[in-house]
């Protein structure tokens, strides 16, 4: 049984497709039954109490036997969101790609440093799963800091390795942080709630999240579909540190 409570279909997808190209950003309310939450709450506080009061991230916890993202994992009609966005989303190439799932939990002290650190996903499309979202202003709760479709979708994945280069060092992020920071309207902040999915392309928009208050949680379960350099080396390469990386964080 899907645990969504809406049906995915073409005219929705068409739908979610415009929005995208014209705002950067679609939100489907109250997507989930709210005993599939309940379920995915319980989840991240065994996870909790095996990995500590801290940050950490999963690469594929949906695909752990164990687990109750599970669900998701042989869900077809979540499986059409990802497809037919992708679909959608490249002007050509094969939107069979594989599912790409994180798990990101903030936690404990000391965890703002996974703050503003804006980048593109490899991806084209990302969906967005809020778990634990705190209460308070965007400050205070970790709100999505998002500046939509900044770029197309390259040919190269050279191109794209010295774009990502270009936006993802220490002076670009330094520069977008103090765009929100000193902020005049909410106009690229996007405040989440439980229950909710939040759509957007991953791969052309600029991202990141604001901190959280201490000794708070967030917790969110992403989804990355759609790899227009399928193959790449420099894509591979991404994924094999951001394994390390996680892997490492997480025996400490």
């Amino acid at each position: 049984m899907t645990p969504l409570q809406v049906e995915i279909t073409e005219n929705l997808l068409d739908t979610i497709t415009t929005k995208l190209n014209e705002s950067g950003f679609f939100c489907i309310e109250n997507a989930f039954k709210s005993n599939t939450i309940k379920e995915w709450k319980s989840e991240i506080k065994s996870l909790l109490e095996v990995h500590g009061n801290r940050y950490f991230s999963l690469i594929q916890p949906w695909v752990d036997e164990s687990s109750k993202f599970r669900c998701l994992a042989f869900d077809d009609n979540f499986r059409k969101l990802l497809h037919g966005l992708t679909q959608r989303g490249l002007e050509e190439g094969n939107s069979n790609n594989e599912i790409y799932n994180v798990l990101r939990v903030i936690a404990g002290k000391n965890h703002n440093e996974q703050s503003l650190k804006f980048h593109f996903d490899a991806s084209v499309v990302t969906v967005l799963i809020p778990l634990e979202i705190p209460p308070g202003n965007p400050e205070e709760s970790g709100a999505l800091v998002a500046f939509p479709n900044l770029r197309k979708i390259r040919s190269s994945s050279l191109v794209n390795g010295l774009e990502k280069a270009l936006y993802q060092n220490p002076i670009a992020r330094k520069f977008f942080a103090s765009k929100i920071k000193n902020r005049t309207s909410e106009k690229n902040i996007y405040n989440l709630e439980v229950g909710n999915i939040y759509i957007f392309w991953g791969y052309r928009t600029l991202h990141a999240n604001l901190a959280c208050k201490e000794d708070s949680l967030r917790a969110t379960l992403l989804f990355h579909h759609g790899d227009p350099h399928k193959g790449s080396t420099l894509t591979s390469f991404i994924k094999w540190t951001r394994r390390l990386r996680e892997s490492r964080n997480l025996n400490q």
